[in-house]
């Protein structure tokens, strides 16, 4: 197969990087590597103008031909690592819920709000394109861990709105959720950072994550860390979908105090807010893929979905 090296076809002034690429061999490839499932990895739903592709892995049950229901999640790592393989989304699938992972930009190619824009960006893909592979446009739920449980979070509080560069080829697509399951959410950015005072190594990462991230300095104005925070949008109670939260007594790197002020500010907003206090777990332990919170998540998305 010879590669396209040039297009003569009329041009638009816009150079799309798949012009350069054999027809085909850019095109989804099906692997099989969790139980009762179908992935297609590194699907390329965006591409945003001086930056590298958006990408993400879809996960579909391979029970029937659908359409499944869709978790679309983002991975932690304090917004400096991670990768979307990451997660307790493993079982979804085989329980008729596909998921779709998103490769979003860390910290040290892009700042605040463009990682947040990117789930924007896949809740827009799927229902607009995820039709394609067996998933249900109609029901979309969100899922964030960590780093990714804030940004999950403030995206689902945009009321469906951009508020970083939107990607043009899904600008059509609606970007509100049904549903948010957020494990151990970074809410309150200068909160966090006074409750890690007491470990000097800790509070650094913190400042260093926090900083790249929203784009100041560690003696600049972080005002801009509050106008992001959860708590801050929560206000808005018609802009909160129903609410999971799960997070451990014994989280050292995300206090437990982080997730309830954002369950208690959406219960005062007049919203749907359930925490569930998993006891002894850590940050990112184990714990938070065993059915005990994978469960009564699961039981969550369905009844949200039915109702």
């Amino acid at each position: 197969m010879t590669a396209v090296l040039f297009d003569d076809r009329p041009r638009s002034g816009v150079v799309r990087p798949f012009d350069l690429v054999a027809p085909g061999f850019a095109d989804p490839v099906e692997v099989r590597a969790l139980p009762g499932c179908r992935s297609f990895l590194d699907v390329t739903i965006a591409s945003i103008p001086g930056w590298r592709r958006l990408t993400v892995d879809v996960h579909v049950p391979d029970s029937g031909p659908g359409p499944f229901p869709v978790v679309v999640y983002a991975h932690g790592g304090a917004f400096i690592a991670g990768v979307p393989r990451m997660g307790p989304w493993g079982t979804l699938p085989s329980r008729g819920i596909a998921v779709v992972s998103v490769d979003y930009r860390l910290c040290g190619e892009a700042r605040y709000p463009e990682p947040v824009e990117d789930v924007i960006t896949a809740v827009r893909w799927v229902r607009a394109n995820g039709s394609g592979f067996g998933l249900d446009p109609s029901r979309v739920a969100g899922w964030g861990s960590s780093a990714g449980a804030y940004l999950v979070g403030r995206a689902a509080l945009t009321g469906g709105e951009s508020i970083g560069h939107p990607a043009p080829e899904q600008a059509g697509g609606a970007a509100t959720m049904d549903a948010v399951v957020l494990h151990y959410p970074t809410v309150d950015f200068l909160a966090l950072l006074e409750q890690g005072a007491g470990d000097p190594e800790r509070l650094a990462l913190w400042w260093t994550t926090t900083c790249d991230f929203f784009g100041v300095t560690r003696d600049g104005d972080l005002s801009p860390v509050a106008h992001g925070s959860l708590v801050a949008a929560a206000g808005r109670a018609r802009r909160v979908p129903p609410l999971l939260l799960a997070h451990g007594t014994a989280d050292q790197v995300v206090p437990l105090a982080q997730s309830e002020l954002l369950h208690h500010a959406v219960l005062a907003a007049g919203g749907s807010s359930t925490l569930q206090v998993v006891e002894g777990a850590g940050h990112g332990a184990g714990e938070f893929g065993s059915p005990t919170v994978v469960d009564p998540a699961v039981r969550f998305l369905r009844e949200t979905w039915a109702g």
